[in-house]
């Protein structure tokens, strides 16, 4: 066997999921019978769950005051738990002033709200009326200095707006959550389960496979997501899996990254270590 040895020095600029190595001189011909394996592979968990290109990077919230107005936050790239949703939610809510304090300022009061229910494998859109000048002075609360919304005649929830792209995340179908304005507090459980990590495996294509057997044609292998975000998968098989090589002329072997849908894979951390082997023919005998 031969083997080869693909790393972050192959990585194609721009191509986001493609690292290619150069045959020498005129290539390498094969021939029926040949074939190649995945003998070892170290790749760093590196994919984001939200993000501009998924489409599942914003949400909008109908801030219920006294004159109802629609903000729209948009997520930067990155991974988010629901956890982390929620944090950035407030921050966008303290930067529009979409808040009340209490405790003479000290504390923030949040009235959007997106939470884990662990019990309902799901997870929640929460939302709390904003109070009315009244029952917010009852309770201690003071909007903040620099807010261009006033409160409203009666208690009202916010409402938020999600499409079809996060809901998959969040567990919901596209639509308004709740449907209409609620005078009291609404909790809103996923309809279905919560995809909030839509890659769960990498899949490695090749340009020297050319199956009769897979669409796409050129699957090498498969790599299950193992660790979390920034984590090593490190994976050396104790049993290669050949495939075919399909017989021709190749100047380069390219491995191409996607996701287990075969949706182009955007890894952000391109240092890889990928170790194939080559069997020809004559030496399978």
């Amino acid at each position: 066997m031969k083997t080869i040895v693909i790393n972050s020095s192959n990585y194609v600029v721009g191509s986001n999921n493609q690292f290619t190595i150069a045959f020498p001189g005129n290539g390498v011909k094969f021939n029926a019978g040949d074939k190649i394996a995945v003998a070892g592979i170290a790749v760093y968990n590196s994919t984001f769950n939200i993000t501009a290109a998924r489409g599942n990077n914003k949400i909008s919230v109908i801030w219920n005051a006294a004159t109802p107005t629609t903000y729209t936050f948009t997520f930067p790239d990155g991974y988010y738990s629901a956890t982390d949703m929620n944090a950035f939610i407030q921050q966008q809510c303290i930067l529009n002033n979409l808040y009340m304090t209490t405790n003479n300022g000290s504390t923030y009061v949040y009235f959007v709200e997106i939470t884990t229910n662990a019990v309902r494998y799901a997870i929640s859109l929460n939302v709390y009326p904003i109070p009315t000048t009244a029952q917010a002075t009852s309770l201690g609360y003071s909007i903040p200095s620099g807010a261009t919304w006033t409160a409203p005649a009666t208690a009202q929830c916010p409402q938020i707006i999600i499409n079809s792209a996060f809901g998959t995340l969040v567990g919901q179908s596209a639509g308004t959550y709740p449907a209409s304005i609620q005078s009291s507090a609404t909790q809103t459980i996923s309809s279905v389960t919560p995809i909030i990590s839509p890659v769960d495996s990498y899949i490695l294509c090749c340009n020297l496979i050319n199956s009769k057997l897979t669409i796409p044609v050129d699957v090498l292998y498969s790599l299950p997501i193992s660790v979390s975000l920034g984590q090593l998968i490190n994976v050396s098989p104790s049993q290669f899996l050949f495939n075919d090589i399909d017989p021709n002329t190749y100047s380069n072997i390219t491995i191409s990254f996607y996701d287990q849908l075969f949706n182009k894979l955007q890894m952000n951390d391109k240092d890889v270590v990928i170790t194939l082997a080559i069997m020809y023919a004559s030496e399978s005998k």
